[in-house]
């Protein structure tokens, strides 16, 4: 083992090398270099801390997010020893107050904040701090032994899910529990279907029976929707997840649910395959990209919708190393607009997203989406479109694989695919598919009998 004194060279180490922003310039002879001018450690403990500080640096210099959470008073992606020693200063007048430093949220700095992030460290805190969605401060009782979901979409669930509090669910909105629901599934929700209440539509809450139900906590992703006043025993908290805010999302919801080194595994796992994605397509020149096309598919449709630069399917498509068709049309929302407007600009590839019935893990066949596909490169008005001349028109689960967290990254895995075969040819896209359905949502279910995607990539 490290001697105390190592420890100490480590954290000193670290601490010089953020203050000489040496991993925005990371360079391994520097790290080697500095490493060994802090301090002379024995020949048989060197190597053990080189290596920690190389992995420390490269885990420093991938931090994208500042964890939500009150005791996180340094501001980056956890809460640990670092912000014990930031709270110090800050009490002695060293470093600056910042928007995390009250741990305990009495208005106060100090000593007491001390206690608290030590007890969130220790897993042993009474109360949490959060800052949600929706700019508030949310103090939650601990432990959080039940909760309701007033969900919108599917992907607040999976990485609850994820982090393994499944078992702590005790009511979620219509749409999941009842069949026809868009977010009904008896294979991918099956605990879902059974000792599970409703609490109603997403719109229409029956509050009478979260208020029946009694859970220490209530998760939405439609906040607009929930009145919190009608439940005022219960913290409400308006947390979605993305895929442009997943990493810190699963973390919040790690330390909410006492499930931290869970989240941090699942984090790490999605971290991974996104620089996998992001490190093929890197040398891609933006012209040579292709320029795809993304939309929801109704067969009849004479007006498409194209979604905005900045919405999550255009940062799933720009993940994937593709041009974005509707990069002119400026935020988060999408335009109607005609055929004409797609075909005017050609697309190479086009994408649809697809509902229950004919893409999801309780489709086993590929009749509907083969029918889709086929019916739409059969329009004529269309015959001149890139993509549909070299038939790359592709479908796939709305529900399930698009947008969300990490399932929105396994959404991006299957656009990559799509668009560079050659480049991913080494990746099986169903084999990271299957893993994040059992690895990190627990389910018996075989991807590859079940239609998510199509035609799946080669």
């Amino acid at each position: 083992m490290l001697s105390n004194r190592a420890y100490k060279l480590i954290n000193d180490f670290i601490i010089i090398t953020f203050t000489d922003t040496i991993i925005e310039n990371f360079n391994t002879n520097k790290i080697c270099h500095l490493g060994m001018q802090r301090g002379n450690i024995m020949n048989k403990h060197a190597s053990v801390l080189l290596t920690v500080i190389f992995f420390t640096a490269l885990s420093a210099s991938a931090v994208s997010y500042t964890l939500q959470i009150f005791g996180n008073a340094n501001m980056d992606e956890i809460i640990d020893d670092a912000d014990i020693s930031y709270l110090e200063k800050v009490i002695k007048g060293e470093a600056d107050n910042t928007k995390f430093s009250d741990a305990n949220n009495d208005g106060t700095v100090d000593e007491k904040d001390i206690d608290q992030v030590q007890n969130i460290i220790d897993g042993t805190e009474e109360i949490l701090v959060v800052f949600d969605d929706t700019a508030r401060s949310v103090e939650i009782p601990e432990p959080v032994k039940s909760f309701v979901y007033h969900g919108h979409n599917s992907y607040v669930y999976e990485t609850v899910r994820a982090i393994g509090v499944s078992d702590r669910i005790i009511g979620i909105t219509d749409r999941f529990v009842t069949p026809g629901g868009n977010r009904y599934s008896k294979t991918y929700f099956p605990e879902l279907l059974s000792n599970v209440e409703s609490v109603g539509e997403l719109q229409t809450v029956n509050y009478e029976v979260v208020n029946n139900l009694n859970p220490d906590v209530v998760l939405t992703d439609a906040r607009e929707y929930y009145d919190h006043t009608k439940t005022p025993d219960t913290p409400v908290i308006a947390l979605d997840v993305n895929i442009t805010n997943s990493k810190e999302a699963a973390m919040r919801y790690g330390y909410i649910f006492g499930k931290v080194s869970e989240a941090k595994e699942y984090v790490d796992w999605s971290t991974e395959i996104e620089n996998m994605i992001s490190e093929k397509i890197k040398d891609i020149p933006e012209s040579e990209r292709p320029l795809a096309y993304f939309s929801g598919y109704d067969l009849d449709r004479t007006k498409f919708s194209v979604p905005g630069t900045d919405s999550y399917r255009a940062v799933m498509i720009k993940n994937a190393g593709g041009r974005y068709m509707g990069d002119e049309i400026k935020g988060t929302g999408s335009q109607s607009v005609d055929a004409e407007w797609v075909i005017a600009r050609n697309p190479d590839v086009i994408f649809f997203s697809a509902g229950n019935s004919v893409l999801g893990y309780d489709i086993y066949s590929p009749k509907n989406a083969t029918e889709a596909i086929d019916e739409f490169l059969k329009r004529p008005e269309f015959a001149d479109v890139e993509a549909v001349k070299n038939k790359q028109v592709y479908m796939i689960s709305h529900p399930y694989i698009l947008c969300g967290g990490a399932s929105g990254l396994i959404g991006s895995l299957y656009y990559a695919k799509w668009l560079y075969p050659d480049l991913f040819k080494d990746i099986d896209v169903q084999e990271v598919h299957q893993e994040f359905v059992s690895k990190f949502q627990h389910l018996d279910l075989d991807v590859n009998k079940c239609i998510s995607a199509y035609p799946l990539p080669e």
